[in-house]
Parts: C-alpha cells; structure tokens; sequence
C-alpha cells in the first residue's frame, strides 16, 4: 500500500500534511521522520522522494527540510 502524501487534485494527503509538519521545526534524517509518522522507514523514504519531486522539502546531506511552497502549505 502507497503512503501517497499528494492527492491526484494536487492537495495533500493527512500523511503528507503530518510529515511536513514534522519538518515544521528544522532539518531531520528519514528515520527520525519515520518515528515522527508513525510508519516503517521503507514507507517514509518513499513519500521523501514524492514530497522533494513536488518541491515541497528537500534533501540537504541526508536531512530532510521544508521548502517555502512547503512551508505555506502547513
């Protein structure tokens, strides 16, 4: 099962609102993200690669950080 965190319509999902607003307070690796949400690491790297394709975080040396279309999406 796809943890999709972009609905078709371009809105987010409640798991994409809940993994952005995780990065809401600064910069985290994957597997802190995946504690944050609640769901398997594996999960979690997947909607990372989702989230950076749609411009709303980005990866800088292995952590993860809201972009500004990230940030007015919370």
């Amino acid at each position: 099962v796809a943890m999709a965190c972009i609905d078709d319509d371009g809105t987010l999902t409640p798991t994409g609102l809940m993994m952005l607003k995780g990065l809401s307070e600064g910069p985290k690796p994957p597997e802190e993200i995946a504690r944050i949400v609640s769901e398997p690491l594996f999960r979690v790297r997947g909607s990372l690669r989702e989230l950076v394709a749609a411009d709303l975080i980005e990866a800088d040396g292995g952590l993860f950080q809201l972009t500004d279309e990230g940030r007015s999406k919370l």
